[in-house]
């Protein structure tokens, strides 16, 4: 890749990303100058225009189904039975050990689909933590503290910890605080999956997805008030974005502390220089009909060459094999996906798949590491 090209997609994604803030202004000055109520369906409509600026740069690098937002906070346990997420009982005892899943930056909910009924199979008592996971990861990690102290309470003498992209830092906050072996649950092992430990380049792109939320935000409110658009600018919940910026004043800190000896660190490191996700899907006549058929010409043709695009730039698509690799870390494994496809399968790949009638996506690989690096002799 030319070093031209490269400044070339930069300066292209922050153009796109100046439209989509020029059009919520917009939209926010007009809204605001009608002193009349704004109507449910004109409100939806906006919603949808601002998402279709969006979704295209937004998605494609992080392959997630816009609209979907995680609304649960704390902790809850998988039941393999029902295969579904249930809150905790009150003081309820949940046993000596238990694998802990932590999610990543505007994660859907979807992320552990694949994973959960996995590590259940194998035996294991499955718990998930979700956050508010755009604002400061102190402030994430704050959360997470709190919700270990918790299950000290219920019985856990030890834990593993599963973590997605940003969710990784997450748990390297919490557990290089001082006392926090005397405070929280003992972890056995760390296991990040395309965390950026040294911060990711695609960050700098985050307002393009706060400004979708602050416009389906206010798009579901009760009130539907126009001033709910001017949340943007004033939403402390996009520090997110900032500390996952590379050279940031968090992971700066961050990198100077570590977590306490005994802890076995596994890193998981995507890279998409196969073709053996989405861009391997598409490369099927058929298949690429399909797409044409669910998003448009020009929008299928956007999805691959971004995909191919962000794929031979930074990894795994988001985040660069350099920064994927916590410093200190002795076992790394490297596979062939992109970044969430590393750990669930692809929903626009499994959609594509079913209407062209091809065979089922392989199962993503960093589930066979994960097994493999909790599996209890």
């Amino acid at each position: 890749m030319t070093r031209s090209g490269s400044r070339f997609r930069r300066v292209r994604r922050l153009i796109v990303c100046a439209i989509l803030l020029s059009v919520l202004c917009a939209v926010g000055l007009w809204l605001l100058r009608d002193t009349q109520p704004v109507e449910r369906a004109r409100a939806q409509a906006i919603a949808r225009f601002v998402e279709s600026v969006s979704s295209s740069l937004a998605e494609t690098a992080m392959d997630v189904r816009s609209g979907d937002r995680v609304t649960w906070r704390g902790v809850r346990r998988y039941n393999a039975d029902t295969d579904a997420w249930a809150s905790l009982d009150p003081l309820a005892d949940i046993g000596p050990r238990a694998v802990v899943l932590i999610h990543g930056l505007d994660e859907p909910g979807g992320i552990w689909d694949e994973l959960a009924p996995a590590l259940a199979q194998e035996g294991h008592t499955v718990l998930r933590f979700d956050y508010a996971n755009d604002q400061a990861v102190v402030r994430s990690a704050d959360a997470f503290e709190r919700a270990l102290v918790d299950l000290r309470t219920r019985g856990l003498s030890e834990i593993d910890l599963v973590c997605h992209s940003m969710g990784g830092l997450v748990s390297r906050e919490v557990l290089s605080r001082d006392g926090y072996l005397d405070r929280g649950v003992p972890v056995g092992t760390l296991i990040t999956l395309g965390t950026p430990h040294k911060g990711s380049p695609w960050a700098r792109m985050r307002s393009v997805a706060e400004a979708r939320e602050q416009v389906q935000r206010w798009a579901e409110s009760d009130d539907l008030d126009p001033k709910r658009l001017l949340g943007y600018f004033n939403d402390g919940e996009g520090q997110a974005g900032i500390d996952l910026m590379p050279d940031s004043a968090f992971l700066a800190q961050l990198n100077e502390r570590s977590i306490p000896d005994g802890i076995r660190v596994v890193c998981v490191v995507g890279r998409t220089d196969t073709p053996s996700t989405l861009v391997g899907t598409l490369s099927n006549a058929s298949a690429r009909s399909v797409l044409r058929d669910i998003v448009g010409e020009k929008q299928s043709k956007r999805i691959l060459s971004q995909v191919e695009a962000l794929g031979a730039e930074l990894g795994d698509g988001v985040v660069p094999v350099s920064s994927a690799v916590m410093d200190g870390a002795t076992d790394v494994v490297i596979v062939n996906a992109n970044h969430r496809g590393m750990i669930r399968t692809i929903e626009i790949e499994e959609r594509v798949r079913a209407e062209a009638n091809l065979p089922d996506a392989t199962d993503p690989p960093a589930i066979r590491v994960v097994l493999d690096r909790l599996r209890r002799e």
